[in-house]
Parts: C-alpha cells; sequence; structure tokens
C-alpha cells in the first residue's frame, strides 16, 4: 500500500513542465509553418508577374508587327497642320527634348482610342490582351546616307531599296498590359 501511496504523491508534485515544452515546440513549429507559406505565396507572385510580362511582352511585340504591316502597305504622312497622334498615326517629333511625344503624356494609352490603333486581340493562356499603338512620321531619307535609317533597308522581306532612292522613315511604338498589371512598351524604327 506504501508504494501505491508514492505513486500518486509523485503525480501531485508536478509543476507542468512538459506542457510549457509542448507549447514552445508548437510555437516554434508554428513559426516555421507561417514562414514557409509567406515564401511559397511570395515564389507564386513572382512567378504570375514573370507570366503577366511575357504575355504583354508577345502581345506588344504582335501590335509592333501589325503596325510594321499597315506601314508597309500605305504611305502614312500626318497633315501638315496636325499636333499630336490621330488614329495612330502621329506628327513629326520636335527633336528639341523639351516636349514631350504626345504617347508619353499622362493618360494617352487611356483615352479610348483617339490617339492610337487598337491591334488584334492576342490570347494567351485562355487571356486575351489587345496591344495598342502609334506610327511617328520621321521624314525622308535618302538611301545611300550611311548616317541615317535609310542605309540599309530594316524589312527584310522586301528587296532592298536602290542607292538614289528616298525612304521614308517611321518609328513605330506599341504597348500591352496584362491584368496582373504588368506593362510593355516596344518600339522599332521603320523605313520604306
Amino acid at each position: 500500500m506504501t508504494s501505491r501511496f508514492n505513486r500518486m504523491g509523485a503525480r501531485g508534485r508536478q509543476s507542468g513542465a512538459a506542457l510549457i515544452v509542448v507549447l514552445m515546440l508548437l510555437v516554434v513549429v508554428t513559426i516555421l509553418g507561417i514562414a514557409s507559406m509567406r515564401g511559397t505565396i511570395m515564389q507564386e507572385r513572382m512567378a504570375s508577374a514573370t507570366l503577366g510580362r511575357a504575355m504583354a511582352f508577345q502581345a506588344a511585340e504582335a501590335g509592333l508587327r501589325q503596325a510594321e504591316v499597315m506601314v508597309r502597305e500605305q504611305t502614312l504622312l500626318p497633315d501638315e497642320n496636325q499636333v499630336g497622334c490621330v488614329a495612330g498615326l502621329c506628327e513629326q517629333p520636335t527633336g528639341d527634348g523639351t516636349t514631350p511625344l504626345a504617347w508619353e503624356t499622362e493618360g494617352f494609352w487611356d483615352n479610348d482610342g483617339r490617339g492610337y490603333r487598337n491591334g488584334t486581340v492576342v490570347a494567351s493562356n485562355g487571356i486575351n490582351l489587345r496591344p495598342r499603338y502609334v506610327v511617328e512620321y520621321y521624314g525622308q531619307s535618302k538611301g545611300n546616307d550611311p548616317s541615317g535609317a535609310g542605309g540599309a533597308p530594316l524589312d527584310m522581306g522586301q528587296p532592298p531599296p536602290d542607292a538614289s532612292s528616298n525612304q521614308t522613315i517611321y518609328r513605330i511604338t506599341s504597348r500591352a498590359v496584362a491584368p496582373n498589371g504588368s506593362e510593355v512598351i516596344l518600339q522599332s524604327i521603320y523605313a520604306r
């Protein structure tokens, strides 16, 4: 009978040290789990941003190519009294560096298409993106002028111009925005 009394007395004298150790381990495991989840969420956001940027880049590049085809098929000249961009065709830049270009001004790309042209919808991963583009007229360049863009044909699908011909120079700017807010703006110089 004495042995049973000693065992019960030992239980009564425990101070809860095991409970404290288990609670501390639980807190450590919880902190590690939260840190792991935050790292995973950050990686998922980075992957989403990379995908969004890639989709916007593809759409902007498609807009660039659409504008190049448009320029190749027809001679685009702005009205001599034109200021800014109208239906995707922009006036010749001043080149003074102090006047912002029309497409660089705040809200230009959000003005319901008054200044830019909408490209054909590009579908990627079930998401439809529509590029927007403008064409800036840069004037004429002699075909044999080594200092200008007219020194060599830029459209490899067309035969080279003869050395005495004038070329019309354009700068094409294309923009696309992915649903996650990733924005890509691409430019090319095109001579014809």
